[in-house]
């Protein structure tokens, strides 16, 4: 339910900031100014959507219980050997 609730935020707040990301790219087109400004500043606009999006698609995910790539299950199993080694006697 959590995940649920979760990746329902995160699309709604990707939504809006998709929408803001429009607003400032029109408004970077309609300047004569913007022209001289840098690629990078288009770069930091974009780097917290992508970093929403991600968090969004893992959550639904999370949410529709797809199975792990046997790569990814490979890094979260736990070897029953080294749990034995790391406990305390």
């Amino acid at each position: 339910m959590l995940h649920l609730l979760l990746a329902v935020i995160l699309t709604l707040f990707l939504a809006l900031q998709a929408r803001s990301l429009l607003v400032v790219l029109r408004y970077r087109r309609a300047t004569v100014a913007a022209r001289h400004r840098s690629r990078t500043d288009l770069l930091w606009t974009c780097i917290p959507v992508v970093i929403v999006l991600f968090l969004a698609a893992r959550s639904w995910v999370a949410v529709f219980g797809l199975a792990q790539p046997e790569i990814a299950a490979a890094v979260t199993k736990v070897e029953p050997a080294a749990t034995a080694r790391a406990l305390p006697r």
